[in-house]
């Protein structure tokens, strides 16, 4: 049987909605590779879609690990990339190969990354490493590091030199501004007509590491002067200078108003000449860090600082979050403070593990733009990549509906987690509810421990008051009436099936008897249903 995504009950309005899914679907197929709109990031309001070629997108993507880049690796890297199923990769740019010498560039690894990309028909990421990688200034050119006095470097409280470039130096600045409008000059000449490349990381994981803040001779005059106006509107405070606005926090502060303003120096030079999605990935306060400079880089942009470095950065569209975590509770303290008005939810970078599967479900699930695991090219993640590439397969031709209901709010995750009850939503007339070890006939276990090698997951799409998009794996997914109106309430009918090329649905078989008579089972090598209940 094959037809519409939703089901044959509509009638009217409804029926005219289940046409525009079905058009979403088959438009998001038929995209075709000539000339079109810039990528870019839509909304606002907390609301917010990545469009490519003009429509949503979800980022499915792999990231190589760092030293990955190059003619001899990057075969590897896109074999496994493959096994993922990923729409998109990403990649990082060096800059001390890029500008070797002062002011000569040598953009033959982005052509490689690139045609590699479009060889292997997914979209583009590339990653700036710039001034700072991981908090440090590992991929600053030798020439520059050579020259601290014209290039200062990062100093401590001792006015010991660290290895990190002084968020001070104008002269370092200038340079990196450069580098990197030159480099998007290059993807504008190479890439305008494809865009195969989508975004573009500025800098990674920008900070300061083995010291609160820079006590440079700029820095120590900046520390004493008063707090601009833009950071006092965006955090509340009274004026003053930042020893006075933020007491004991004021070193920290500091440092994020001096790294941000430093990364939207660099963005804005390079939107200015190719207008391409922006972000900053952070290198997260979370897991009980609490030491800036030592446990995580003084000055990221972390939950703490955010409003000073949202104040600070208009030319960049999203801040992203790395999470290496398996714990839900510890993703969301870490994930969910930057799903705000005025932030889309990103995972930039997470780890690829099995258990990390359930991020992606919980990213599509609140709206965000994508998730990614770091490091797939390492031959000891095989079943972290065999579990992500399902889950990205099951994926792929569902994210058009899955992007536009969860855009109106009627998408849920239900995720296994040790120790925490069957997750539930309430659509409606109706509660959805995920249970993980449930056996035929018996009651939900009272803790679910989490497999090493398994990780229920499921999502859930409301596409009408009785229709239901179901997908994922390990997981009995029940639907329990809370009407409390006279009659039957009921699942009538469940199709098990997939989206087809063309965007329709193609039902491949019906379930039934005790398919359905105590919840919706679905395998671990998971499934897709069509589910339709009563009103």
């Amino acid at each position: 049987m094959r037809g519409p995504i939703v089901g044959s009950r509509a009638t009217g309005r409804v029926a005219r909605g289940f046409a525009v899914l079905a058009f979403v679907l088959v438009g998001a197929v038929g995209a075709g590779a000539s000339a079109s709109p810039m990528p870019r990031l839509v909304g606002g309001g907390g609301h917010f879609q990545l469009e490519v070629d003009g429509r949503p997108f979800f980022v499915l993507a792999a990231q190589m690990h760092n030293s990955s880049a190059w003619p001899s690796t990057l075969p590897a890297f896109f074999r496994v990339a493959e096994r993922l199923h990923v729409n998109t990769v990403q990649a990082p740019v060096y800059w001390e190969t890029l500008e070797a010498e002062p002011g000569r560039f040598d953009f033959s690894g982005v052509d490689a990354l690139i045609d590699g990309a479009r060889a292997h028909h997914v979209r583009l990421a590339l990653l700036w490493f710039g001034t700072w990688k991981n908090g440090a200034g590992h991929y600053v050119p030798l020439w520059m590091k050579r020259d601290p006095a014209r290039y200062p470097r990062l100093l401590d409280a001792d006015r010991q030199p660290l290895d990190g470039m002084s968020p001070f130096g104008t002269a370092t600045l200038e340079r990196d501004r450069s580098a990197f409008a030159a480099l998007m000059g290059h993807l504008k000449a190479y890439d305008a007509d494809r865009h195969t490349v989508i975004m573009v990381q500025v800098e990674n994981e920008p900070g300061l590491l083995g010291t609160v803040r820079d006590h440079g001779a700029a820095a120590d005059a900046a520390f004493a002067a008063a707090v601009p106006d833009a950071v006092l509107k965006a955090t509340g405070r009274a004026p003053g200078t930042w020893g006075v606005v933020f007491g004991a926090d004021a070193a920290e502060a500091f440092s994020a108003w001096a790294v941000s303003r430093y990364v939207e120096s660099v963005a804005e030079a390079g939107r200015a000449v190719y207008p391409l999605p922006l972000y900053v990935n952070v290198w997260l306060r979370y897991r009980g860090l609490t030491h800036p400079g030592f446990e995580y880089p003084s000055g990221g942009g972390t939950a703490n600082v955010l409003d000073i470095w949202k104040s600070q950065t208009h030319a960049i569209d999203v801040l992203g979050t790395d999470s290496y975590t398996e714990s839900l509770a510890e993703f969301h303290a870490g994930v969910l403070p930057y799903q705000r008005r005025d932030n889309a939810p990103w995972l930039s970078e997470s780890g690829i593990t099995v258990a990390s599967t359930r991020w992606t479900y919980d990213l599509l699930a609140r709206g965000g733009i994508g998730a990614s695991v770091f490091g797939v090219d390492d031959p000891g993640h095989d079943p972290a990549v065999a579990a992500h590439g399902l889950d990205n397969a099951l994926f792929e031709p569902l994210l058009p509906v899955l992007l536009d209901r969860a855009a109106k709010g009627d998408v849920a995750a239900l995720l296994q987690e040790p120790a925490v009850p069957s997750p539930t939503r309430a659509f409606g007339n109706w509660t959805v509810r995920g249970s993980f070890g449930a056996h035929w006939g018996e009651g939900d276990p009272p803790e679910t421990p989490l497999d090493a090698t398994n990780a229920g997951r499921a999502l859930v799409a409301r596409l009408d008051a009785t229709h239901f998009l179901v997908a994922g794996r390990s997981v009995r997914v029940s639907f329990l009436p809370r009407s409390a109106a006279p009659g039957v309430h009921e699942v009538e009918r469940v199709e098990e099936g997939i989206v087809d090329a063309q965007g329709c649905w193609r039902m491949t078989r019906l379930w039934n008897g005790d398919e359905t008579d105590y919840g919706l089972a679905l395998p671990a090598e998971g499934a897709v249903l069509r589910v339709e209940v009563t009103p």
